[in-house]
């Protein structure tokens, strides 16, 4: 994975081991395009599949996941553009908006994403010049697949009005502790449901049942917590996973990076673009 720092967003090129994505999600609006082969995704509760000359555009908090099919011998690459709503919000002069199309296709958006990454890679343009070309680029999505008035960033989950008051309730307490793994058993005793029913009702109203959508919740956390500098080890810890090898090994299928190379291109202060070694 490569990964360059452009005016508060990043740039990567991403090889999964995989070769697709657990589910997981992303504090930031992800704009990408894949270099070769097919992928089903899966989005919240829908799914689809992506060509090569579609740019896909994902909502910050959106539960996303995929497989790929790809050419014999041929790894499975991405280009990735992770963009906070913040940058958003400045660009339109209001709040940040909701893209209601997920794939967009647009043979000239997706070169342009690429082109941005062989430039950076070869060093041969400036950072700011390639943000200004991807600003373009951002406007042109808007105008294609952005509802028609700006809302509110999406967050994990539906809105409180859209999903029933006891997966509400879940939903909650799913929330307030990400220090360890529900038991499926308290949760649905709470819920007042048998454990079957909760399972149904809440991967009905979420896209996912109550412990995927609780290890992606603690996973984004660990992101987070790894962007403030946290030791991967204690991150680890604190949101209740086993050992920091079972911490490596999901967040590694979910973001294609592991935590410790996460946190160290996040906290580097050489501003080379390039990941430091392990």
């Amino acid at each position: 994975m490569q990964v360059w720092d452009m005016d508060g967003t990043q740039l990567a090129v991403i090889r999964p081991v995989s070769g697709g994505f657990a589910r997981h999600s992303h504090d930031e609006y992800v704009i990408s395009v894949n270099l070769c082969g097919r992928e089903q995704v899966r989005l919240d509760r829908s799914s689809f599949e992506v060509d090569l000359d579609e740019v896909t555009v994902y909502n910050p908090g959106q539960v996303q996941s995929c497989t790929t099919r790809t050419p014999d011998d041929v790894a499975f690459t991405c280009v990735s553009w992770y963009v906070p709503p913040a940058v958003l919000e400045s660009l339109v002069g209001g709040p940040p908006p909701e893209f209601e199309r997920p794939v967009v296709r647009a043979a000239h958006l997706r070169s342009e994403l690429l082109r941005a990454a062989r430039d950076l890679d070869a060093e041969g343009d400036d950072a700011a010049l390639v943000a200004e070309r991807l600003t373009q680029m951002l406007l042109h999505l808007l105008d294609r697949a952005a509802a028609p008035l700006p809302t509110a960033a999406r967050t994990t989950t539906p809105a409180p009005s859209a999903i029933p008051a006891p997966i509400a309730a879940v939903l909650d307490r799913l929330r307030s502790d990400l220090s360890s793994p529900p038991r499926l058993a308290d949760l649905a005793d709470a819920a007042g449901m048998s454990r079957e029913h909760l399972v149904r009702s809440f991967t009905r109203a979420t896209g996912c049942p109550p412990y995927a959508w609780h290890l992606q919740a603690r996973l984004a956390e660990g992101r987070r917590r790894l962007r403030a500098g946290r030791p991967v080890a204690v991150v680890a810890h604190d949101l209740g996973f086993a050992d920091q090898a079972h911490f490596h090994r999901h967040f590694t299928a979910a973001y294609a990076i592991t935590p410790g190379r996460y946190r160290a291109v996040n906290i580097r202060q050489d501003g080379s673009g390039h990941l430091p070694r392990e």
